[in-house]
């Protein structure tokens, strides 16, 4: 990896990493699930929060780096994030009272990923 954290290698043609709305969406999962784990210490959870273990159990299930797992599988990690999310005790909590921990992919999309026009943000190579 590039001095300053920069990613060197371009992600492969047909992963998540390359579709912008799926990428977002899974970097929003992630935080949305390092957010509720922060707020388990609130709980009475103990220990220290370690952000990068997210990223090692996805790759350990997926056999692949988060945004460069195919875009073929995004169900299946999102589906992945949302356990995770739904598992910690505020997940719990909040699915006790019928509290949504998440938006889903369609929400998100539509209230993160439009302009003001309404169209559907692109990636500077869908421009061309």
């Amino acid at each position: 990896m590039a001095k300053g954290g920069r990613r060197t290698v371009p992600y492969p043609d047909g992963s998540v990493g390359t579709n912008l709305p799926k990428r977002n969406y899974v970097k929003y999962l992630v935080e949305r699930y390092h957010h509720y784990r922060e707020a388990d210490t609130g709980f009475g959870r103990k220990g220290r929060l370690h952000y990068a273990v997210l990223f090692k159990k996805i790759e350990a299930k997926f056999k692949a780096p988060t945004y460069f797992i195919p875009e073929s599988r995004f169900e299946e990690l999102v589906d992945y994030l949302h356990g995770r999310i739904d598992n910690t005790i505020l997940g719990r909590r909040n699915n006790s009272r019928g509290i949504a921990n998440f938006e889903s992919f369609d929400e998100y999309k539509m209230r993160h990923m439009t302009s003001s026009r309404g169209s559907t943000l692109s990636t500077p190579s869908e421009n061309n």
